[in-house]
């Protein structure tokens, strides 16, 4: 009985301090969800929170319409074919860093 009562009391504690442990996750004004094209993620004037390596910068040398779309696709080809394991661009004007999640 002494063991029951113990085990329940160690249980109930070690439940206690794990939720203790868990924070929740608040969802603020500047909190968004970032778009993905061909399987790189677009942070446009803003970063990413998760932890993250910089690869490199690439440059969009010449768009022929100026449209961002188009800028953004130059982008993403030539961070693609510079850094195959790109997983994100912090892009600012026609300028974008090649990011890797940790």
């Amino acid at each position: 009985m002494k063991k029951l009562i113990l085990g329940i009391i160690i249980g109930g504690s070690l439940t206690t301090l794990i939720a203790a442990g868990v924070e929740n996750y608040v969802v603020n004004k500047n909190t968004a969800e970032v778009e993905t094209y061909q399987n790189v993620r677009i942070f446009t004037d803003s970063k990413p929170i998760k932890e993250y390596e910089y690869l490199g910068t690439v440059k969009a040398h010449i768009a022929l319409t100026g449209y961002y779309s188009e800028i953004r696709g130059i982008l993403i080809k030539n961070a693609i074919k510079k850094y195959p394991n790109a997983e994100g661009l912090i892009i600012k004007d026609d300028v974008a860093d090649v990011i890797k999640f940790k």
